[in-house]
């Protein structure tokens, strides 16, 4: 249970380490720019299979300001490296969950032949006897 805990925050940092609008004006990336990122990274993720995301583009901008182009092809590039890592992890949780899952479950079995033997034992021998 504790790996599936640190796996899922392992997912929640992976989110966390997208680049920022701030981070974006901080590099000197202007408003459209800023823009077109934040708008190609969440088509990067819905692209990438994100169902919480949705595929966002001005087509207007896209095609008439080469800032925002930029920005949303350098975003969209970057949603889709976020999913693929979120993705990655979410499969690597989910073996794990399968496997404790497996292994719990096996210790839970009981072994056939012991389980025989258990009836056998418990069995009245007298009524068997009567077979014979």
């Amino acid at each position: 249970m504790t790996r599936l805990i640190v796996m899922a925050l392992c997912c929640a940092l992976f989110y966390g380490c997208g680049t920022s609008d701030s981070e974006l004006r901080q590099a000197g990336y202007d408003q459209s720019y800023v823009q077109g990122f934040h708008d190609g990274r969440h088509s990067g993720l819905q692209e990438a299979g994100n169902n919480y995301e949705s595929y966002i583009r001005d087509e207007e901008k896209f095609n008439s300001d080469d800032s925002y182009k930029q920005g949303w092809l350098a975003g969209e590039a970057e949603g889709k490296k976020l999913q693929a890592q979120a993705t990655s992890i979410g499969e690597g949780v989910a073996g794990a969950y399968s496997s404790e899952k497996i292994k719990q479950a096996s210790k839970d079995s009981t072994d056939p032949e012991k389980a025989a033997k258990e009836v056998i034992d418990k069995a009245d021998k007298e009524e068997l006897k009567k077979l014979k």
